[in-house]
């Protein structure tokens, strides 16, 4: 924001005074003002101190153009990535569920296929966004494929140059000719559980699905493709197993899958929202909802009819104990049965770049807590199609034992 005239003339004159030595106070001063004031003129000081003057004043203009344009592109719908992603979702989610055997190379080439089409039509509307949060998850997701190049390679995918993938046929279905092995072992690995390449590329549409449109959840009622795993409606109910009947892998839970879907949302705001020290108010109130949520469905989940839910809910408040110092730094104890307390005054007078590194950036401690609320809403919605899996002490999906470069641990 320019200055107003009388701003302009006090600040000039404090740049003029601390520059030029500001002059005499009593008689003389006058001819002695103008005498300094001609040889500045004369000698260049003048002219300098203008510029100086000026090139402030046009820096800070331009660094609060810049921020007022970035926190719009954070907000810029985006229909085409959209579109996009809420397509990736659905053909991602189905990986899964897919007979992967020997006998069945020639559907699985194809569903593979269709795989690297939505993938690469996504990234390429996402690549392109001017929707900085929509870019950012893009250029995430190109990171994660770049760190499983090497498994695709073997079934014959290769990383484009422009972000996209290609596929070739006879790689993919080859088999070895000396010990007759297929590219099954690898094709689990990468499309096959919770864990997989495919299922945390699901995870990453389901977010630019989020930030390119109104932040509804790709699943969500609201959304016009509910996924795989279903949208939650309040008439939802948990089948065949109840509560006073013990546990089940397979018991669904809508109620769980409600509040991961709604803590979900708390965690994306905060990691979208601008988190400054300037902006504290803002921060604690946005920063008090996600304890509440975070609450709420660690009070809820940990008592699911649904095992794994509760497995997936032990493996949050891990994560969430293991981050115990970082909260302190910021006010936040927490509390002996693993729930979160804030004390208002210690949050506000805490370094609000501390929140900010919780809740940003790539590997953050609110990225690794999506990965977890998602496996839980998973959990909570799939039931059957997602028994027998199996996991690692570390919460990680063991689907092949063979050369699995995915990062399974949180």
């Amino acid at each position: 924001m320019g200055k107003g005239i009388s701003g302009l003339d006090s600040g000039m004159s404090n740049v003029y005074s601390s520059l030029l030595g500001g002059g005499g106070t009593a008689g003389g001063a006058g001819a002695s003002t103008l005498l300094t004031d001609y040889a500045s003129i004369k000698n260049g000081s003048y002219g300098k101190m203008m510029k100086a003057y000026y090139a402030k004043q046009k820096a800070e203009e331009e660094a609060e153009s810049s921020d007022s344009v970035s926190s719009k592109s954070k907000k810029t719908k985006d229909a085409a990535s959209s579109s996009a992603a809420r397509k990736f979702y659905e053909t991602a989610s189905k990986m899964s569920g897919l007979d992967y055997s020997e006998d069945n190379m020639d559907e699985l080439y194809d569903k593979v296929s269709a795989f690297v089409k939505d993938y690469n039509s996504m990234m390429t509307s996402a690549s392109k966004s001017k929707n900085s949060a929509v870019k950012a998850q893009a250029d995430a997701l190109n990171d994660y494929t770049y760190q499983n190049h090497k498994l695709f390679a073997k079934i014959g995918i290769t990383m484009n140059s422009d972000r996209t993938l290609s596929i070739d046929e006879d790689t993919f279905k080859k088999v070895n000719e000396r010990t007759g092995a297929t590219n099954i072992p690898t094709l689990t690995t990468l499309f096959k559980g919770v864990n997989s390449f495919a299922d945390k590329a699901a995870d990453r549409a389901s977010r630019i699905y989020r930030a390119a449109g109104d932040g509804e959840a790709v699943t969500s009622s609201k959304a016009k493709y509910a996924g795989s795993t279903g949208s939650i409606s309040s008439g939802d109910k948990t089948d065949d197993v109840s509560a006073d009947k013990g546990t089940s892998k397979t018991a669904k839970d809508s109620a769980s899958a409600k509040l991961a879907d709604t803590l979900y949302k708390s965690v994306e705001k905060l990691g979208t929202m601008t988190i400054d020290n300037d902006n504290k108010d803002d921060v604690y109130n946005a920063f008090s909802a996600f304890v509440k949520d975070y609450n709420a469905l660690i009070k809820k989940s940990s008592n699911s009819v649904n095992s794994n839910v509760i497995k997936q809910t032990d493996y949050l408040k891990n994560l969430v104990s293991n981050n115990k110092s970082a909260f302190s730094k910021i006010g936040v104890t927490l509390n002996s049965d693993k729930s979160l307390s804030v004390d208002e005054e210690k949050f506000k007078d805490a370094d609000m770049s501390k929140v900010k590194s919780l809740f940003t950036g790539s590997y953050s401690f609110a990225e690794k807590m999506t990965d977890r609320i998602n496996q839980i809403y998973r959990y909570a919605t799939q039931g059957e199609s997602l028994n027998g899996q199996t996991y690692t002490s570390q919460g990680g999906y063991s689907a092949a034992a063979v050369g699995s470069t995915l990062d399974t641990v949180m």
